[in-house]
């Protein structure tokens, strides 16, 4: 089982843990069109290099990091999409 816990935010301070099981749900379905990939790469590239300077932004440099590495690797798979065959 694979699982993932977050603190649930609610306006009643309620520190508690709620934890979902991500094994059962279903996955997207999968892009085939070298175009719609093309273009999910640069859009990650774009959302995960503005959370990196976000994260930078609030000292959260680590984070930044990785955000950057992130919109590093989409950047490198939307060239990858690019190049001819």
């Amino acid at each position: 089982m694979v699982a993932i816990a977050f603190k649930k935010s609610s306006p009643s301070l309620d520190n508690s843990v709620e934890a979902i099981d991500i094994s059962s749900m279903n996955s997207s379905p999968r892009l085939s069109n070298e175009t719609e990939r093309e273009e999910v790469a640069l859009y990650l590239a774009q959302m995960t290099g503005e959370l990196a300077a976000l994260a930078r932004s609030a000292q959260y440099d680590l984070l930044g990091y990785f955000l950057e590495m992130a919109r590093i690797e989409a950047k490198g798979h939307a060239g990858v999409l690019r190049t001819p065959n």
